[in-house]
């Protein structure tokens, strides 16, 4: 820093501040967004038998907290796809899948996981490693483990292991 000079002093205090405060944000914005969509998340682990954190996590990694252009247009949380091939939806060119709701999109995610061959065995179990390792295996994530590293920190930052539903592995609501 002695070879800065003041103003490049200035220059990279100013830089490390905003670097610190877009952290804050980011931790901010995660946590509004688990309280804003908590009780839909615990509700539907309660119906499908799938962890509350897993369902957060995944919505926060794959949506950016409800941040990114998928979530805030097409209220898509989960990175669900519609198909290969690009279409034009509310105005922007996708391949993702579109809802009329937030609600929606956790419903869907809640139930295409429900229709995957690995879900009758960890339906009910809380063991979010094993959900994880099951949903890469079954070809989820096109970068799995950097994808599970996301997923566990979240989990473990937020606390999210700790939020239980009433009656986990009831049968879903169809």
């Amino acid at each position: 820093m002695r070879y800065l000079g003041r103003i490049g002093k200035y220059i990279v205090l100013l830089f490390a501040s905003c670097i610190l405060a877009l952290n804050g944000y980011s931790q901010n914005s995660n946590r509004h967004y688990i309280q804003q969509h908590q009780e839909l998340a615990l509700n539907l682990s309660d119906s499908f038998g799938i962890p509350v954190a897993l369902i957060l996590a995944v919505a926060i990694v794959e949506s950016g907290a409800g941040n990114s252009r998928n979530a805030r247009i097409l209220h898509n949380h989960f990175g669900m796809k519609a198909g290969n091939k690009y279409r034009v939806v509310r105005g922007i060119k996708t391949k993702y899948r579109c809802y009329d709701s937030d609600s929606a999109s956790y419903l869907d995610f809640c139930t295409y996981l429900s229709k995957r061959k690995f879900y009758p065995k960890l339906k009910g179990n809380s063991n979010v490693n094993a959900w994880l390792n099951a949903m890469t295996k079954s070809g989820y994530s096109a970068s799995p483990t950097e994808w599970k590293r996301r997923i566990r920190l979240h989990i473990k930052k937020y606390k999210l292991q700790e939020l239980q539903p009433v009656n986990v592995g009831a049968k879903p609501q169809q």
